[in-house]
């Protein structure tokens, strides 16, 4: 077997084995996220609905429990919109046993 097939053929072998490694680093990575990133996400989402502006920083503040049953996750962002910056505090209340979304508050800072 010459050099060029030999190379041919170990290409084609670490292609093949690629999307199987790939496979493995998502979900290690998914598997990796922290608890607070669903509603992360959700603020995120609703934020930019209710103020149509860039989300330009993102600080998860903690989680509460507000009524017995009842948790929050809070995060902090900073917004941009036609370069005037601003904060907002977004608070997620949620049933702990569900994950049922209570109510959404939105604090401009």
């Amino acid at each position: 077997m010459t050099i060029k097939w030999k190379l041919a053929l170990c290409l084609a072998l670490l292609l093949g084995l690629m999307p199987v490694s790939a496979g493995r680093i998502t979900a290690a990575s998914t598997a990796a996220q922290p608890e607070y990133a669903k509603w992360g996400r959700m603020a995120m989402q609703e934020t930019q609905k209710r103020y149509q502006a860039d989300i330009v920083d993102y600080k998860h503040l903690g989680r509460r429990q507000e009524q017995p049953g009842v948790l929050s996750e809070s995060f902090r962002l900073l917004l941009d919109r036609n370069g005037s910056r601003f904060g907002v505090t977004v608070s997620i209340w949620f049933e702990r046993d569900t994950e049922r979304v209570v109510q959404i508050r939105f604090t401009e800072e």
